[in-house]
């Protein structure tokens, strides 16, 4: 590895946006770490499809981010295999969709603990590497949904909202390392996550959209690319889409 080669950190990689995500930092040329809780094939393919790129610097961290002690194993891990961390990725989320007189304790905390919890964690771990170097961007993703909650998701809706406030308390804490941290909402794509959603509720989704269609990927990772090297912005949201809020 070039000894000025950037680093990425990207949780929930596998598979849907992350693994998207990963594809673009790896074409860029950065060495990507591609987490993953249990879907270790799926996550060693993406690192297949960036050493088939050109780029030969990727590794599966395998770490449930609900778990704090080995999210620091896997932060000390990047550190280990490639010696600093520069950019985190908290991408990690999952959804239990239920109407709140009907939601179980577990729905809501498996959600809490994943989408806020989780990339807390992560965050926390990431930037005491990153105050060392004095240098580093955290990207949160958000939804929507932090802002225009829809029915039947408090508990996703919640920890989106949470996830938002968490990216400003910690810019305005972080900035003095260097630190930038910003949170963006990635728009409405056709993942395993939305996959089960009606064609109604994807057509309302789509109607919403001021230009009329849904944002393209590509279009995603160029604004988080962005963000992982831009050290002027910080505690900023980013809605990627046409949605208007």
């Amino acid at each position: 590895m070039g000894a000025t080669m950037k680093t990425v950190l990207i949780t929930g990689a596998s598979r849907g946006i992350g693994r998207e995500l990963a594809l673009a930092f790896g074409k860029a040329g950065y060495a990507v770490g591609v987490n993953c809780q249990k879907e270790k094939a799926k996550a060693e393919a993406v690192v297949q499809e960036i050493y088939e790129a050109g780029n030969k610097e990727a590794e599966v961290f395998v770490c449930d981010v609900r778990d704090s002690i080995k999210v620091r194993q896997m932060v000390d891990g990047m550190v280990v295999r490639w010696g600093h961390l520069d950019v985190l990725v908290n991408n990690a989320g999952l959804t239990r969709d239920r109407t709140l007189l009907k939601m179980t304790n577990a729905e809501w905390n498996d959600v809490i603990d994943v989408n806020l919890s989780g990339a807390f964690w992560c965050l926390r771990e990431a930037a005491r590497v990153m105050s060392q170097e004095k240098s580093g961007h955290v990207i949160n993703v958000a939804s929507i949904m932090a802002m225009k909650p829809g029915f039947g998701n408090a508990n996703y809706s919640a920890s989106k909202a949470g996830l938002v406030a968490l990216t400003k308390a910690a810019a305005r804490e972080l900035g003095r390392f260097h630190i930038t941290v910003n949170v963006v909402l990635p728009g409405f794509h056709e993942t395993e996550m939305s996959a089960s959603l009606p064609p109604e509720h994807k057509k309302k989704v789509i109607d919403e959209h001021a230009l009329g269609a849904s944002t393209r990927v590509e279009d995603l990772c160029r604004v988080v690319l962005e963000l992982a090297q831009n050290p002027s912005v910080s505690g900023q949201l980013f809605n990627v889409d046409s949605r208007v809020i």
